[in-house]
């Protein structure tokens, strides 16, 4: 017998501020996740792009970026540690996709005896939005891939990612 694990180890439950005594997804899934929520997170995880002037965005529906008018500038930041706008591609499109996983969320567990350890979050919400970016990057990847398989697209993931605070993420074309 060979065994393949997920991509997301079990050993991230201990993370949870809730406590079902289950070591696997499906349980706290089962227990805890309405179908709503579910399909909600499957949304996120395939969001819809748009291309624009060779631009590539992510959106939360691209039948309403029409009236968004987004702008081709971005910002970069400088040697000094100023951000200043650039309208190269690989800026706009840096700046433009990025997405601020902590402060996306509204909802957060209850969890008053965790001591705050970076950007605002507990040791354990801070690692978990870590290994939520992540796996935003890994489906977000194969997405860029099927909508665009002729080009090559880099994630980051960082702390406080030029005028957006928190664990963020985004991603360019190389």
């Amino acid at each position: 017998m060979k065994a393949y694990q997920g991509s997301i180890s079990k050993d991230s439950l201990s993370l949870f501020a809730s406590d079902i005594g289950s070591g696997e997804f499906f349980s706290y899934v089962g227990n805890l996740v309405s179908l709503e929520q579910a399909i909600s997170v499957l949304g996120l995880l395939s969001p819809d792009f748009v291309e624009v002037d060779g631009h590539v965005f992510w959106l939360p529906n691209a039948q309403q970026y029409e009236s968004q008018k987004k702008c081709l500038k971005g910002l970069v930041e400088t040697e000094a540690g100023a951000l200043e706008q650039s309208t190269s591609r690989k800026d706009v499109e840096r700046y433009r996709n990025i997405f601020s996983i902590n402060q996306f969320f509204s909802k957060w567990e209850d969890s008053p005896n965790r001591p705050v350890f970076k950007v605002g979050l507990s040791e354990e919400d801070y690692r978990l939005c870590h290994l939520f970016a992540e796996q935003i990057a890994r489906y977000w990847k194969r997405a860029l891939s099927d909508c665009f398989p002729e080009k090559v697209f880099q994630f980051e993931i960082a702390d406080d990612l030029l005028d957006e605070y928190g664990v963020c993420l985004t991603f360019w074309q190389l």
